[in-house]
């Protein structure tokens, strides 16, 4: 099948952690993950619940999951060529001012470079199964958090 590009854009829940830790869980539970029916694995049932998907072989092995639940991890101060797999990496203030033009760049900024299907975004994509996020600004405050990647087989 190969890997996946996805990315959501999601409202902040007070810190990158929570916020990552809420899509993710979301994103499981409303069955944002790649399932092949037909390899059901009889020694390795469907997870029924993100933490049965981390510990199982689909969580852990081919293929994935094709979507944000392939990463476990927000990171940051990381350089892109240390990026592990499974981490999504923040930009730094240095990248949201060369590519958004501001340090906290708001809705509008993100919406005028084309968002994740801006061609100046490339140079800043993660390896596959991994991820990059920046968190958008609205009066002042953490408003939105866009991440985007790729991952699976």
């Amino acid at each position: 099948m190969g890997a996946s590009g996805w990315n959501y854009s999601v409202k902040w829940e007070g810190s990158i952690e929570a916020t990552f830790t809420k899509l993710r869980r979301d994103a499981f539970e409303s069955g944002d993950v790649y399932w092949r029916w037909d390899e059901e694995d009889p020694e390795n049932p469907k997870p029924r619940s993100l933490e049965e998907w981390d510990g199982s072989k689909y969580g852990n092995d081919y293929p994935g999951a094709h979507s944000i639940v392939d990463i476990r991890e927000v990171v940051s101060g990381v350089a892109l060529d240390d990026l592990l797999p499974r981490q999504s990496l923040a930009f730094t203030a240095e990248e949201l001012v060369a590519l958004l033009g501001s340090a906290t760049p708001t809705l509008e900024d993100w919406e005028r470079i084309g968002g994740v299907k801006a061609e100046d975004l490339w140079k800043y994509e993660a390896d596959t199964d991994s991820a990059r996020h920046l968190v958008l600004w609205g009066d002042g405050e953490p408003e939105l958090v866009v991440f985007w990647g790729h991952s699976g087989d």
